[in-house]
């Protein structure tokens, strides 16, 4: 019975973070994106981590994570999301896709690094 993961959404987040360790620079302008997509009636969800330079309009993505919805329960995925949000402490979380009143929720839920992607705020500023 030893070293058995008894939420499957450890071993993802331990995934994430490992994908994550590569490519993170903290020196930069980063966020972990959170977006769902319907791709042929298959939805999933997906994390990227996204770079925005200090200057030019250029925008790398590295996808961080691609999990069906039949592989996780949507209470599963809020946890996992809790996972990454409080691991990393300096990323914020940018949710693309959800509507205005889901993005309040996980801003009461998890804290001040959450963010609308229709937000006009320099989110990277308010980081400390």
């Amino acid at each position: 019975m030893r070293n058995i993961i008894l939420n499957p959404t450890k071993r993802q987040v331990h995934k994430i973070n490992k994908r994550i360790e590569k490519v993170y620079r903290p020196r930069q302008k980063q966020a972990l994106i959170v977006f769902t997509t319907n791709i042929s009636n298959n939805p999933i969800y997906k994390i990227s981590l996204d770079t925005f330079p200090a200057l030019g309009t250029g925008i790398s993505m590295t996808m961080v994570s691609e999990i069906p919805i039949d592989e996780i329960s949507k209470e599963q995925y809020i946890l996992l999301l809790y996972a990454l949000y409080s691991h990393w402490k300096k990323l914020p979380l940018v949710f693309r896709g959800f509507t205005p009143k889901q993005v309040r929720w996980f801003q009461k839920k998890f804290g001040t690094r959450v963010f609308n992607e229709h937000s006009t705020v320099d989110w990277w500023r308010k980081i400390r």
